[in-house]
């Protein structure tokens, strides 16, 4: 899997195989940062995903991730390791249009390539899932009729109802006891939510993604990346399985 690693400025793309890695600044950690601690984050990386997990506090994406959680790293997302320093996974295009969106209710769990606005559960019970948002208004709970169904006992049986319009959302409050937090603030009924929004709801984390545009576009941050600069003291070792190819 790609990642892009920031210390000090100077951007470095280091392509780490399947496994756990850690990162900080020991001599055992898979991917060093001069100047950090030990074993700051780990990572769990597959070809197709990559989860973190936290020694002590640090922003990922939107939101705070408390030490000790699991949480899936979606693409582009930045987790700060210091004032410093920071990592993502590298963006992919994605498959767009109405193919990719058939296949995502063919498949349930796998609207990753579809264009339609989706929530993606990075924390709880669900972490992997993914719920395309379709239809005028669809509600999240744990009620078998809910179109974003949660395992998550401390979600309410119908807590959130979502709102479509002109391609956004609007979030409308059923009423439940168990508040939301949006961005982690408390969630006020009738908030229009942007792309990349963070909604707790229990003891879940939910990523908004927007609906997409046709393709045709092009994602500007992939040509951001240095081209073979050195990464200044940023090395990595083989504590990955099989060992990755040689960092800049």
């Amino acid at each position: 899997m790609r990642l892009l690693f920031d210390a000090r400025g100077v951007r470095t793309e280091l392509e780490l195989a399947p496994g756990t890695w850690t990162v900080g600044g020991g001599v055992d950690d898979g991917v060093r940062f001069p100047g950090l601690p030990p074993g700051v984050v780990e990572l769990e990386l597959s070809p197709e995903r990559a989860w973190i997990r936290c020694r002590v506090c640090r922003p990922v994406g939107r939101a705070i991730l408390e030490p000790g959680t699991r949480r899936w790293l979606l693409p582009g997302e930045r987790v700060q390791l210091s004032g410093k320093a920071w990592l993502q996974v590298d963006r992919s295009t994605p498959e767009l249009g109405t193919r990719a969106l058939v296949r995502s209710l063919l498949e349930p769990g796998s609207a990753e390539a579809s264009s339609a606005a989706a929530l993606i559960c990075v924390v709880g019970e669900d972490a992997g899932s993914i719920f395309p948002l379709l239809g005028s208004a669809p509600e999240l709970g744990r009620l078998p009729g809910c179109l974003v169904r949660l395992r998550d006992r401390c979600v309410s049986r119908r807590h959130l109802r979502l709102l479509r319009a002109r391609g956004v959302h609007r979030v409308e409050d059923l009423g439940g006891r168990n508040r939301a937090r949006c961005n982690g603030r408390w969630l006020r009924s009738g908030l229009l939510l942007s792309d990349g929004d963070l909604i707790e709801v229990g003891r879940s984390l939910l990523h908004y993604r927007a609906e997409a545009a046709e393709p045709g576009g092009v994602d500007v941050d992939r040509g951001e990346a240095a081209e073979g600069a050195p990464a200044g003291g940023l090395t990595s070792s083989g504590k990955g399985r099989p060992v990755p190819p040689a960092a800049p």
